[in-house]
């Protein structure tokens, strides 16, 4: 019973360093130190450690899933039958992971890419926008000079937008997609 106990407590702290890692990571970034995440989550430093021995253990536990979600979307963008859809999915997906994950740009901009959470992203990520860029320019709609950096930068600003935050930020990144697709269109 009390090996229950402690089981039941131990989920508890990891569910909470991990909260608290999130809401840390957001306010102030991914250099925020693990004296302070342990004490937002109301366990010590010691703790912390026992279930994440290092700061990249604990940035695959708060942003795992949300890394994982990201390349399916990118998957998904490139083989959606209408690439222009596929385009602004991909889109609003950006803008929807970065309201769910305040930080999660910050870990895929500026992190260390050797980091294992972060490991293959890059290729993956290239490969699809290359499919992406490639299938959309295939519809003849696109500017012939569509490349998949392109694309990447109009994800980075749509990310940008969205980190703002603000009253009606969905309203405010659906135009900014809505111009930036436009744009992208061959024009006679």
């Amino acid at each position: 019973m009390a090996e229950s106990m402690n089981r039941a407590d131990a989920r508890r702290n990891r569910v909470r360093i991990v909260d608290a890692a999130r809401a840390a990571f957001s306010d102030h970034g991914l250099e925020v130190s693990a004296a302070a995440v342990a004490r937002h989550a109301g366990v010590g430093t010691a703790t912390l450690y026992r279930h994440f021995p290092t700061r990249s253990d604990l940035i695959d536990a708060v942003f795992g899933h949300e890394i994982e979600h990201c390349l399916a979307i990118l998957a998904d963008a490139a083989r959606t039958s209408d690439p222009w859809r596929g385009l602004g999915k991909a889109l609003d997906a950006v803008v929807e992971l970065e309201l769910a994950a305040p930080g999660l740009a910050s870990l895929i901009t500026t992190s260390d890419r050797s980091a294992p959470l972060l490991e293959g992203f890059d290729r993956h990520v290239r490969q699809d926008l290359e499919r992406l860029a490639a299938r959309v320019r295939d519809t003849r709609e696109a500017r012939p000079d569509l490349t998949s950096g392109d694309i990447a930068l109009l994800l980075t600003g749509v990310r940008a937008i969205a980190v703002g935050g603000g009253p009606h930020i969905r309203a405010r990144c659906r135009r900014y997609i809505t111009l930036i697709t436009e744009g992208l269109r061959r024009h006679p």
